[in-house]
C-alpha cells in the first residue's frame, strides 16, 4: 500500500472548513469516483484500492490515504490533485489575504 498524508492550516471556523473538505470531496469523487461520508468532523472517502479520510480540526485539515498496489502507480497525479484543490479553496473560504507590508518612509 502507498500512503499520501498532508496536513493543511486553515483559518476559519470548523463549519467554514467542512464546507471546504465537502468542495475538496465533491471534486474528488467527480475526478476519480470516490464516495465519502462525514462521521462527526472526518470526512471519510473511498473506492476501489483508495480509502481515506479528510479530518478537520479547529486549525487545520488533515488528510490520510491508503492507495492499493494499482492506484499506488496514480500516486503522484492524486497527491498533486488533493494539493492543488485543497489549498486554492482554503484560501477564498479562510478569507486569507496576502500581508501587505506598508512601504518604509526614507528620510532625505
Amino acid at each position: 500500500m502507498s500512503d499520501i498524508s498532508l496536513k493543511r492550516a486553515h483559518n476559519t471556523t470548523i463549519a467554514e472548513a467542512k464546507k471546504v473538505a465537502d468542495k475538496v470531496a465533491a471534486k474528488l469523487a467527480k475526478d476519480y469516483d470516490l464516495k465519502s461520508s462525514w462521521a462527526g468532523d472526518v470526512l471519510n472517502f473511498s473506492r476501489s484500492g483508495v480509502n481515506g479520510s479528510l479530518a478537520v480540526g479547529a486549525k487545520d485539515f488533515k488528510i490520510d490515504i491508503k492507495l492499493g498496489f494499482l492506484m499506488a502507480a496514480f500516486k503522484g497525479p492524486i497527491q498533486g490533485a488533493i494539493e492543488q484543490n485543497l489549498d486554492k479553496m482554503i484560501t477564498p473560504a479562510a478569507g486569507a489575504k496576502p500581508a501587505v507590508k506598508p512601504a518604509s518612509k526614507t528620510k532625505k
